[in-house]
């Protein structure tokens, strides 16, 4: 499988891997920077500045938590890109450290970065330890500590460097055991607490039954941490969009106030809950321009960007502007 970068070359992330149990390790050089804009042989600790791609400002400065009804959800305050064809079946989305945006596809282990200003690829790499990328069903991708990390649907964690444009990177994988409890759709890195947070989409465990489990993985220890589960009231998810069920297929933690932002492809919805499960907020997006919605991150400036699954058509990339931020006009990306 050929991968080609387009010529705005800057650095992305991928990953792949073949079928294991529990821990398969395969060794090689990380051709590739890190995926949080560090030099590799900055020592751990090391104070490092970092600024947001050009003509995205920061976030202010000591600016309080911002909630999900600070956003504006209308049609006409976002900005839409229709993105290339081979994003056709986008998933899960990441923000690296240094602000840039990192996708991958659902069925195969490509990592794509993408310019979320104007839609466009500006690279893409390969998790594979021979020629094609590994095959499996990713829902996930979180990028921590300057590693890339995507989940699939049964709990089965790859870790990877970052690579460079149409390289082929060699992986970590885990076997977290979460699979047994319910299927994962979305992956998402509480820097606090140093873990992984794997989004429980349905129960597969009568323990579970009519609930939903956020698993904590440390990225320190490689397994579940002591605190492992925080359980969401379903219950509560969806009388609160008017429906009787909530199926997440995307999280995020928010930089600012820290809660979780879980988004709903079947029922095209987004809530807020508090990291110990409380449910503050949930909206519907606009039907017509969200499909499916499968991936969620954050912009440097505040702004929530949602990926969209393509089904017949192209997958698509929507930016709603950060609180008093403007919405600037989309085009589709060729």
């Amino acid at each position: 499988m050929a991968l080609a970068a387009r010529p705005r070359g800057r650095l992305v992330a991928g990953f792949l891997c073949a079928g294991v149990a529990c821990l398969l390790l395969l060794t090689g050089i990380d051709q590739g920077g890190r995926a949080d804009g560090v030099p590799p042989d900055t020592a751990p600790g090391t104070e490092v500045a970092r600024t947001p791609p050009d003509g995205a400002e920061a976030w202010p400065a000591g600016q309080q938590g911002v909630s999900l009804e600070d956003y504006d959800l209308n049609a006409a305050s976002a900005t839409r890109w229709e993105l290339p064809a081979r994003l056709r079946e986008i998933s899960g989305l990441a923000m690296t450290a240094d602000h840039r945006l990192l996708a991958h596809n659902d069925e195969v282990g490509v990592v794509f970065e993408i310019d979320y200003r104007d839609g466009s690829i500006v690279k893409e790499f390969q998790l594979a330890d021979m020629a094609d990328p590994v095959a499996g069903d990713f829902e996930g991708i979180a990028v921590a500590d300057g590693r890339i990390y995507v989940v699939t649907s049964s709990g089965r964690l790859y870790e990877c460097p970052e690579g460079a444009a149409g390289q082929s990177v060699l992986f970590r994988v885990y076997a977290t055991g979460v699979g047994r409890q319910c299927e994962i759709e979305g992956l998402a890195y509480d820097e606090d607490a140093r873990e992984l947070l794997l989004m429980c989409k349905d129960a597969r465990s009568q323990g579970l039954a009519g609930r939903l489990a956020v698993y904590r993985w440390s990225i320190d220890e490689k397994r579940l941490g002591a605190q492992a589960t925080v359980v969401l009231p379903v219950g509560d998810l969806a009388r609160r969009i008017g429906s009787t069920r909530y199926q997440p297929s995307g999280i995020e933690r928010h930089p600012v106030s820290g809660n979780y932002f879980v988004v709903a492809a079947r029922q095209g919805a987004i809530a807020e809950v508090t990291p110990a499960g409380e449910v503050l907020a949930a909206k519907r997006f606009t039907a017509a321009r969200h499909r499916q919605v499968e991936g969620i991150a954050f912009a440097a400036d505040g702004a929530l960007i949602v990926a969209d699954e393509g089904g017949g058509g192209r997958g698509t990339l929507t930016v709603y502007p950060g609180p008093g931020s403007v919405a600037t006009n989309g085009r589709d990306a060729m």
